[in-house]
C-alpha cells in the first residue's frame, strides 16, 4: 500500500474575502451578465464542466469573470490577477501552449506551469526524452511525420502502439492504435497523418492505465492512484472514453509498485518544477509491476468526476477545496499571492 502524507495537513485555503480577480477562460464559458450554462450540440458536457468552475470559484470569494476566446488576453490584463485557462483548442499548431505564451507576454500570471514546461508536456516525445533522462521509465519510440517516412521500420519489435504526437484527450487514440507488425501499424500511422498529425509510435506495453493526481505544493502533493474505466482491448484510453467519460474512475492499490510512482514524481518536480495541478500517466502490468510512463498533463480534468477530485475525496477534500489550494498556490508560486 503507498504511504503518502496527510494531504488536508498540505491545503491552501483562500482568505475569507480574496481580493483575487480570476479571468476563466474556457471554450464554452458562461457568459456575463447571467452566467447561465450554454446549450452544447457536442459530446463531453463541457458547459457544464466550465459552469460549475465559475460557480465554485465565485462562492469561493473570488471575482470572477469569464471569456471563451483568447483574442481579448491583452484588454483584460488591468483587471485581472490570475488567469485560470482550460482553453485548449484553437485553429493552430499546438494550440495548447498560446495561453501560457501570451500570458508571459503580458506580464499575467496563468494558472498551470511556464509556456516552456507547458510545450514540454504537450510535446509527448520530447517529454519522455527528457523524463527518461530524470529517471522515469518509458517504453522505446520513434516519430514519424510525413508516409515517406514510414517506409522505415523502428528498430524496436513490435507489438507497437501508434498515437498523435501532441494532442489533447487522447485525440487520435482507438482500437487502431495496438497493431502486431509494422504493416498494420504504418497504416495506423496513415490514417492519423490523414487527419492532419504527427505520429509517435512506441513498443506496446502490457497491462492497464494508471494516472496519478498530484497538486502544487512546497513539495508535489500526491493524491493517490487512479484508474480510468476501460471497455477496450489492452484496458486503452481511446478518444471516446476520454471526451464522453461513461466508465468513470476507481483508486487502485499498486502495491509494493506505488514507490516507484512516488519516486517518479519527485524526480519529475524536479526536473520541471514547480506546477500548479497535474497529471501523470501510466500503463502498468500488476503481475510484474511494470510501470511504463506516458506523458504528464498540465490541463487536466479538474471536475467532480475526474480523476483529481476522486482522489482527493478519498481524504476528504471537495472540488472546491482543490479549486481554492491550486489558485492560491499558483498565486504564491508566481510571486502574486496578497
Amino acid at each position: 500500500m503507498m504511504v503518502l502524507p496527510s494531504v488536508p495537513d498540505l491545503i491552501l485555503r483562500p482568505p475569507r474575502t480574496p481580493a483575487t480577480r480570476l479571468l476563466l477562460l474556457a471554450r464554452h464559458a458562461p457568459a456575463a451578465p447571467a452566467y447561465l450554462c450554454r446549450a452544447y450540440p457536442g459530446d463531453g458536457g463541457y458547459p457544464a464542466y466550465y459552469h460549475r468552475l465559475w460557480r465554485i470559484l465565485s462562492g469561493l470569494g473570488y471575482k470572477v469573470r469569464t471569456a471563451d476566446t483568447a483574442h481579448g488576453l491583452a484588454a483584460e490584463a488591468a483587471g485581472t490577477d490570475l488567469v485560470f485557462s482550460l482553453l485548449n483548442r484553437m485553429p493552430m499548431h499546438t494550440p495548447e501552449i498560446f495561453v501560457a505564451s501570451s500570458c508571459a507576454a503580458l506580464g499575467l500570471p496563468v494558472v498551470g506551469a511556464p509556456a516552456n514546461v507547458r510545450a514540454l508536456a504537450e510535446d509527448k516525445w520530447f517529454a519522455k526524452l527528457a523524463l527518461r533522462s530524470a529517471g522515469l521509465p518509458v517504453a522505446e519510440g520513434a516519430v514519424y511525420n510525413a508516409p515517406a517516412d514510414l517506409e522505415r521500420p523502428p528498430a524496436f519489435p513490435g507489438p507497437y502502439f501508434v498515437k498523435n504526437r501532441f494532442g489533447a484527450a487522447s485525440e487520435g487514440i482507438g482500437p487502431h492504435s495496438i497493431q502486431d507488425d509494422w504493416t498494420g501499424a504504418a497504416a495506423a500511422a496513415r490514417a492519423l497523418m490523414a487527419r492532419g498529425m504527427a505520429v509517435l509510435v512506441e513498443q506496446y506495453a502490457p497491462g492497464l492505465d494508471l494516472t496519478v493526481p498530484v497538486l502544487g505544493g512546497r513539495r508535489p502533493i500526491v493524491l493517490g492512484v487512479v484508474r480510468p474505466g476501460s471497455d477496450q482491448a489492452g484496458g486503452i484510453i481511446t478518444e471516446d472514453l476520454k471526451r464522453d467519460d461513461p466508465l468513470g474512475y476507481e483508486m487502485f492499490d499498486p502495491g509494493a509498485a506505488g514507490a516507484g510512482f512516488l519516486a517518479d514524481v519527485q524526480a519529475l518536480w524536479q526536473a520541471v518544477g514547480p506546477m500548479d495541478y497535474l497529471r501523470l500517466d501510466y500503463r502498468f502490468d500488476p503481475a510484474t509491476g511494470r510501470r511504463v510512463f506516458l506523458e504528464f498533463n498540465l490541463c487536466c480534468h479538474i471536475g467532480r468526476s475526474g480523476a483529481i477530485c476522486l482522489a482527493a475525496r478519498q481524504w476528504g477534500l471537495e472540488q472546491d477545496a482543490v479549486l481554492g489550494h491550486v489558485v492560491e498556490y499558483s498565486l504564491r508560486r508566481q510571486g502574486r499571492a496578497a
